[in-house]
This record gives structure tokens, C-alpha cells and sequence, in this order.
């Protein structure tokens, strides 16, 4: 199963002090980086695994959870994930099937959580299909639910619904999804190469520095010549 240890959270501040999105990073000794991100997406939050598993493949998760109740059910599924409960945040049926969105504390492994749409048949023989899952360790689910209680106030019925994907490139150095509101850098003169779209944890060496703290993390080679460079521009 492999172990996991957490990167420090970060919570960019808004207006009135208050995140207006939030990302934390999972080092597994198998998987190597996992990242979590939460953020305001128009009248709604974007919470987004990298990775995560889609029909059984490695992919990134884009899960919108839209504002269609005045903020209950956002507060519902943030305060069960704050506090480590499982919750259901949402179902849908059609014939013959049922779907569940929900989150599943300390499971499949002790200190585990897993967020996923399940996908099941009718009667107690019909199938049941993890569509699309992301396990993460409980501290970072607590983190992700706690800042996005915080990013639920600021949302209005005068925002947009923000029903399309947000569009978003992979930092090269950790691969982290980095969105157009999400600060990033480029790196032109100091390196071999430009490096550009780099997340701020990577351009501060910071990624590089909990890698080796964390100590026998599998990472991408070229992932591991970006950090490399960044090190050696900033030395």
C-alpha cells in the first residue's frame, strides 16, 4: 500500500483575508506526489485530484460542486471532510442505475480517505463501479474541508455558474494543475532553458526541499531535472 507523508498546506488569501482557493500535496512512497486543490469556480467550488483514477487510469480530476441550495450542501460535504465523517453529497438515478457522489473516511486503508463517484446497479446483485476515485491521507482531506468552509461565504447568485472546465497546465516540476488564477512563474535566463508555468512551491525550491525530506519518493526523471535546475539557478 505504501505510506504517505504531507507537504504544508497553502491557502492564497482573497478579499477580507479570506482563501479563495487552497492546495496541499501528499508524498506516497509508491505513488509518488499527490496533489489536492480547492477553489472558487463562479457560484460554485472546484476541488481537483492529480492524480486520481478514471475508469480504473491515472488522470486529473476536475469535480465541480455547484451552489444550487445557498451554500448547504458545500458546508455539508466541507464540514464532514474537516471532521473525518462520511458523507454523501449527492445521488442520481436512472433506470436501472443509481450514482453516488461521496466521501469515504479511512478507506480502503487505515488514515485514508477517498472521494468517488460509485456507480451502482439495481438489487443486491447489481454491480457496484468506482467511476472515478482519489484517496488522500485524512490530514489533507481535514485541510481541503476546513478551506473550503472558508471559500463557501464568498460565493453569490450573482457569479456566474461556471458549469464548463477550467482550464489549467501541469507545473512542470511537480505537475500540479496551475489555473489562471494560481500565481506562476518563468525562469528565462537563469536556466539552460526557459522553464515557464511553474507553480510557486517549485520556482522557491520548496517541492525539491520536501522531496528529500520525505526521502525515497519516486518522481519523474524530468520532473527531477526541472527541480534540479530551478536548485541550481536559485544556489
Amino acid at each position: 500500500m505504501g505510506r504517505h507523508k504531507l507537504h504544508k498546506p497553502r491557502a492564497p488569501r482573497g478579499e477580507g483575508g479570506r482563501p479563495t482557493e487552497w492546495f496541499g500535496t501528499a508524498f506516497h512512497s509508491v505513488r509518488g506526489m499527490q496533489h489536492l486543490d480547492v477553489r472558487r469556480s463562479g457560484n460554485g467550488i472546484l476541488i481537483t485530484s492529480s492524480p486520481a483514477e478514471i475508469d480504473g487510469a491515472p488522470a486529473s480530476w476536475q469535480l465541480r460542486l455547484r451552489n444550487d441550495d445557498g451554500g448547504q450542501g458545500l458546508n455539508g460535504m466541507g464540514a464532514a471532510m474537516k471532521a473525518g465523517r462520511g458523507h454523501v453529497y449527492s445521488v442520481s438515478e436512472e433506470p436501472g442505475a443509481k450514482t453516488v457522489l461521496a466521501f469515504l473516511p479511512n478507506h480502503p486503508a487505515e488514515g485514508v480517505g477517498t472521494l468517488a463517484r460509485v456507480r451502482s446497479g439495481e438489487g443486491p446483485d447489481g454491480d457496484v463501479v468506482f467511476e472515478r476515485s482519489a484517496e488522500r491521507p485524512m490530514g489533507l482531506w481535514a485541510e481541503a474541508g476546513e478551506n473550503l468552509l472558508l471559500i463557501v461565504p464568498q460565493l453569490g447568485p450573482d457569479a456566474p455558474a461556471g458549469d464548463g472546465v477550467d482550464d489549467c497546465l501541469p507545473c512542470p516540476g511537480c505537475y500540479r494543475p496551475v489555473y489562471d488564477s494560481s500565481s506562476s512563474h518563468t525562469l528565462i535566463g537563469a536556466t539552460p532553458f526557459p522553464l515557464a508555468g511553474l507553480c510557486r512551491l517549485c520556482a522557491d525550491g520548496s517541492t525539491l526541499r520536501s522531496l528529500r525530506q520525505a526521502d525515497g519518493v519516486p518522481v519523474d526523471p524530468e520532473q527531477l531535472v526541472v527541480l534540479e535546475t530551478v536548485a541550481a539557478a536559485m544556489a
